[in-house]
């Protein structure tokens, strides 16, 4: 017989889903102070992609170090459309596929980002994040020509 998840086990993962739930809407809405009560003070966040490109990508330490990057980002970009295409949940855990596009506002470019997200949530907020894009297709997104190897 299939084990079935406790009832706290389930109250958690619910839980976390609401948390992520909001944590998107947030991001997507430029809202950084609701945004910023998403996270863990300590949090231990890592985006993967080349930070010449994305100077906010990378690790980031403590929620004050993840805001100096979200600046950065929402100083360079303003987001258009984003949407979770894949969600899973469980307990504390939770990852998404999203997609979603940017508008590049020096260069007036569209981006279109694919992401891969994973969270660890504490205490209904995030406390682990990691990350990753395909970098080569953003990075010739951003230059606006493709590279030659």
């Amino acid at each position: 017989m299939p084990l079935q998840p406790s009832e706290l086990e389930l109250q958690k993962t619910a839980a976390t889903r609401a948390a992520l739930a909001n944590l998107l809407g947030a991001f997507t809405g430029g809202d950084r102070d609701r945004l910023a009560a998403c996270y863990d003070d300590d949090v231990d966040w890592l985006f993967l992609a080349p930070a010449t490109v994305f100077p906010f990508a990378g690790v980031r330490r403590g929620k004050a170090d993840v805001f100096k990057g979200f600046e950065v980002l929402f100083q360079s970009y303003r987001i258009t459309e984003y949407y979770v295409e894949a969600m899973l949940a469980d307990g504390d855990w939770a990852s998404t596929y999203s997609v979603g596009q940017m508008l590049q506002l020096a260069t007036k470019r569209t981006i279109r980002i694919r992401t891969g997200n994973f969270y660890r949530f504490r205490d209904g907020k995030v406390a682990e994040y990691r990350g990753f894009t395909d970098s080569l297709d953003i990075v010739e997104q951003v230059l606006g020509r493709e590279l030659e190897f």
